[in-house]
């Protein structure tokens, strides 16, 4: 069994390069690779306990994908890593591919109705896909949030390091929030109100903190649900998102500070 697949502390890792496209061999000879410079496949045999075709050919995609280069010494090649860096430039250069191919297949979509439904499973696919509902909405405006564990949410942001950067877009774009606590948020709310400029906050007296949170946008709106796994169902269209504007707006007028 490969002795860097085998070890604990590498299983976080290898899942992480895994989500970048990389296979489990791959990232075990790519994390094999980091600590060592101008090293010959022998000694990647040795140190990753995968079998030597299997080290070649991970070489040979970590090389496609600018993650790992070679030198010629005494007619052998000598491989090191690039930089970790090069999995953003990765990722950016995947965004890039998708937005160019979907921009070049949408004309084709059988499903570009007036109304869309998407779903997000996951920690990551979650808040990513929160991050990009931040981008593609317009410049100042507000999101309308009836609030559930606020708690979890902020939390998993921290988690996963994206919090700065969507605090950073929300700023940039001025957007501002208008949410609908429970009592037993006050606390917490009173301290983002102090805090943060474009947050408001009104209490709905009766409102249990839940498991959902609905938060309403400009032209779409998604129900978020926090359970052992966090899932985000979002409706895209104008008409549904106009109609879940009224129903806030009405009970926002109906609560208080």
């Amino acid at each position: 069994m490969s002795k860097i697949l085998d070890q604990s502390e590498n299983k976080e890792l290898i899942k992480g390069l895994q989500d970048f496209g990389l296979s489990e061999k791959e990232a075990a000879v790519y994390i094999a690779l980091l600590p060592r410079r101008d090293v010959g496949s022998s000694k990647l045999v040795l140190a990753t306990g995968l079998h030597k075709q299997f080290v070649y050919n991970a070489l040979a995609r970590l090389e496609e994908l600018g993650l790992a280069k070679h030198v010629i010494a005494n007619g052998r090649k000598k491989f090191s890593a690039n930089t970790p860096q090069r999995l953003v430039a990765i990722l950016d250069e995947k965004k890039l591919s998708a937005s160019s191919i979907a921009a070049q297949l949408q004309s084709r979509f059988a499903g570009a109705h007036e109304q869309d439904f998407e779903v997000y499973q996951g920690d990551n696919a979650f808040m990513a896909h929160q991050l990009e509902l931040l981008k593609n909405a317009p410049d100042n405006v507000t999101f309308d949030v009836v609030g559930s564990e606020t708690e979890r949410y902020s939390k998993t942001f921290k988690e996963t390091g994206l919090w700065d950067e969507y605090h950073l877009i929300q700023t940039q774009k001025n957007i501002s929030i208008r949410y609908l606590g429970s009592e037993a948020q006050r606390e917490m709310l009173v301290w983002r109100e102090k805090n943060e400029p474009r947050f408001e906050y009104k209490i709905l007296p009766g409102l249990a903190i839940g498991r959902m949170s609905i938060e309403v946008r400009p032209g779409n709106v998604t129900f978020a649900t926090y359970g052992d796994t966090l899932l985000d169902f979002t409706l895209s269209g104008k008409e549904i998102a106009d109609g879940y504007r009224e129903f806030f707006e009405a009970v926002w007028n109906l609560s208080s500070k």
